[in-house]
């Protein structure tokens, strides 16, 4: 018995796949540079070009069993949609000029359609995401989409934010099971003990390191004034390091080693703390000393981390998935929600 369940176990993990990105930081820069130079020149219309591109260059350097991700998004689209955002955006700021109501009114008409975009805008990234030749999608809607994103954070400041952890997971656990591969919905079932030990966890990293760099403060702020603001600097850049990683990496973890698409696929994820905030920690001074030079190498570097720490189990059936996802020929929404500054 011990040796059939060692064995299964082996079987199990040779057909674990690892995610492998091929991109260069040399090639990458030079396809963003020149793409940053044409959107400046052209004041910003070819940036839906350059979008597309630098996406494209990501994706199909993404693969997993020697199939590639691939971004299929027109830049026709996303002009079109950006135009037509940045339209209502100045009609709005002119009408808030004459009519200060108008301002308050377009706020509340904002806050009302903000699930109707945020469906929008998923499904439109999704869609335009493909593996082997099938489309991804996000299949949720109004309701369900304002309970988890508007109403239960809400609800959660008079908890002072205790609740926000167990909030979060149910809004992660309904973004992935109204995520779709082809014909194929995503199964989710996560945990708020995994996202309050990830909260937690912060809270104690973060407790630590502002004890640390305030008594090195003090201790340094009457005789060493510059060593000082270096110490509140470095503490600083640490504090966002850790926000990212410590957080970014427990959830990442319980996310994917509790998702699957049942039949087609299974993931493990094995992120760990202390390399991923290194590399976040040095990704940050790397784009402030750079003046935001450094984001090619930032990219390839956190996309190669991030793939060499994830693991797929396909299944049979992924050849029996279905591309059941029609190409939708307008980008509207998704830019307008980028226009009005919506974090999707």
């Amino acid at each position: 018995m011990v040796v059939l369940l060692i064995n299964e176990l082996d079987t199990r993990m040779a057909d674990l796949k690892k995610t492998e990105f091929e991109g260069k930081t040399e090639e990458y820069f030079r396809i963003w540079i020149v793409n940053l130079f044409l959107s400046i020149i052209t004041l910003g219309i070819y940036s839906p070009w350059a979008k597309v591109v630098n996406t494209k260059y990501l994706y199909q350097n993404l693969s997993i069993e020697g199939h590639r991700f691939d971004y299929i998004a027109e830049p026709i689209q996303i002009l079109k949609g950006r135009i037509i955002a940045v339209f209502l955006l100045i009609l709005v700021a002119v009408l808030s000029a004459y009519f200060p109501a108008v301002y308050m009114v377009s706020l509340i008409i904002l806050f009302l359609l903000f699930p109707w975009i945020l469906n929008r805008s998923l499904s439109f990234q999704l869609r335009m995401t493909t593996y082997r030749n099938v489309s991804f999608d996000f299949k949720g809607d109004y309701g369900n989409s304002f309970w988890y994103f508007l109403f239960l954070p809400f609800l959660s400041i008079f908890t002072l934010y205790l609740a926000l952890p167990a909030v979060l997971r149910r809004a992660s656990e309904y973004q992935i099971n109204k995520t779709k591969f082809g014909n194929r919905y995503f199964k989710s079932s996560l945990l708020s003990s995994e996202y309050y030990v990830a909260f937690f966890t912060l809270m104690g990293y973060l407790l630590g390191v502002g004890i640390v760099i305030g008594i090195l403060t003090m201790v340094t702020s009457a005789n060493f004034p510059v060593l000082s603001v270096l110490f509140l600097v470095v503490g600083y850049i640490l504090i966002i390091a850790l926000s990212a990683s410590v957080w970014g990496t427990i959830i990442r973890n319980h996310t994917f080693n509790n998702s699957s698409i049942p039949k087609v696929a299974s993931f493990q994820s094995t992120m760990e703390i202390k390399p991923y905030t290194g590399i976040v920690f040095t990704n940050v001074l790397a784009l402030v000393f750079s003046l935001g030079l450094a984001y090619p190498w930032v990219a390839i570097r956190n996309m190669k981390y991030l793939s060499s720490t994830l693991e797929v189990q396909t299944e049979e059936d992924i050849d029996a998935v279905i591309n059941t996802i029609k190409e939708e020929n307008s980008a509207v929404l998704d830019e307008v929600a980028g226009a009005f500054d919506i974090e999707i």
